[in-house]
């Protein structure tokens, strides 16, 4: 009977029916093992939403970040935040497109070379011909894989951000759910980014990237990084960057970047949410691409570096695990005490990051305000950020993000 009721839920998923559907989600949700099956039929679901008259339509992002933060815990934990997520999805608006509509349309495009299609695309996507760049990037995925196709349209959005970094999150949040879905599924999410990069992209020339220049004028040193933009020696700073860059670190070298924006977040968290994002799409991008991208935002999206010394750990504490735990929820529910003082006590009393991280994401289910597509983002963006930096530097973007996130 719980298998039924689960097909039951996933066939409602792509319609409005939220009532009914957020009932039987709560129904099967009582079974931990439900969350996986939901989630994934959440990604391609969302991943075909529709709605023309948003300039960023934020469902892929917002279930992005949802499925990065759930990932930081385990079912029954993060239910709250999968019924958000659940309920979210009955608002959306959705195409009637499905993977094998996608691969029949792809497949009738006459094959070519991947220099040819990869011409193509950005030449249908600078002249809006949306329904060929959606296609001709579906037959991409089709021919070369999914990654291939991830990494074009990843590409593309490097010769124009976006603004707040919205092209670049778009490019990087379908191209992720197509390379979760894999083929056939994912035909559906890398055709709609197609059609959003010709809008977003229309008339925007494609940029030159220069190749990555592989001698080695310095070493990928993420102290000497973080020493040299403390000290506002940018000269120095690209070959850094690049080096990181060649050794298939790309990732490791927005560590300073990360601590920047986690210190000074930008709008609704934007200035992270972007720097996050440049970070997960360095596997879809070459080195030479990775290089140009770090140095881009490392040069535009902040002017203060280095971590803020009121805001290290000092000495290790030993105190009640159950009581640390019950401040930290007193944080989230009522910000008193500050979540700089129980988040501090925490990592303090060697109580794990990973189990603070989780017990946020099981928390998300009683906030009740803000805008929650920018929440989720931010949220995700601060403990993903966390989590990257690690124990000693986690409290930074825990007591800033926490303290200007609603609950």
């Amino acid at each position: 009977m719980a298998s039924k009721d689960l097909d039951r839920l996933l066939a409602l998923l792509p319609t409005f029916e939220h009532q009914k559907g957020i009932r039987l989600f709560d129904e099967v949700a009582k079974d931990p093992s439900t969350a996986a099956p939901i989630l994934q039929e959440l990604l391609a679901v969302v991943s075909n939403h529709d709605d023309p008259q948003l300039h960023t339509p934020h469902g892929v992002l917002t279930v992005q970040a949802g499925r990065e933060l759930l990932r930081l815990t385990r079912p029954p934990g993060g239910l709250g935040l999968l019924r958000f997520l659940v309920l979210y999805n009955f608002s959306l608006p959705k195409k009637a497109l499905t993977p094998s509509q996608v691969e029949s349309a792809a497949r009738a495009i006459p094959s070519a070379s991947r220099e040819e299609q990869e011409v193509a695309y950005r030449k249908f996507v600078f002249e809006r011909m949306g329904t060929k760049a959606s296609f001709l990037l579906a037959r991409i995925a089709l021919d070369q894989g999914v990654e291939a196709a991830g990494h074009l349209a990843v590409r593309a959005s490097l010769d124009d951000l976006g603004r707040l970094g919205h092209n670049l999150a778009l490019a990087v949040g379908y191209a992720d759910f197509a390379s979760v879905l894999g083929l056939p599924r994912g035909l559906v999410p890398i055709a709609n980014l197609g059609q959003l990069q010709s809008v977003g992209l229309q008339s925007v020339p494609p940029g030159e990237i220069p190749p990555l220049d592989r001698s080695r004028s310095a070493e990928a040193d993420g102290e000497a990084l973080a020493a040299l933009l403390d000290e506002w020696e940018f000269d120095r700073v690209e070959p850094i960057l690049r080096a990181f860059a060649s050794e298939g670190k790309a990732d490791q070298a927005y560590r300073p970047l990360l601590v920047a924006a986690s210190a000074d977040p930008g709008f609704l968290g934007h200035t992270l949410t972007e720097v996050h994002t440049a970070r997960l799409a360095s596997r879809f991008l070459t080195p030479a691409e990775n290089a140009w991208l770090s140095w881009k935002l490392y040069r535009t999206l902040t002017t203060r570096f280095g971590y803020p010394e009121f805001l290290r750990l000092g000495a290790a504490e030993h105190r009640e695990p159950a009581a640390i735990m019950a401040a930290l929820e007193s944080s989230l529910r009522y910000k008193s005490p500050p979540a700089e003082e129980t988040v501090r006590h925490a990592l303090e009393s060697d109580v794990p990051l990973d189990a603070i991280l989780e017990s946020v994401v099981d928390f998300y289910g009683q906030w009740t305000v803000g805008e929650k597509e920018h929440t989720i983002s931010y949220l995700n963006a601060v403990l993903q950020t966390a989590k990257f930096l690690g124990k000693d530097e986690a409290l930074l973007p825990l007591a800033i993000g926490l303290s200007k996130l609603p609950f």
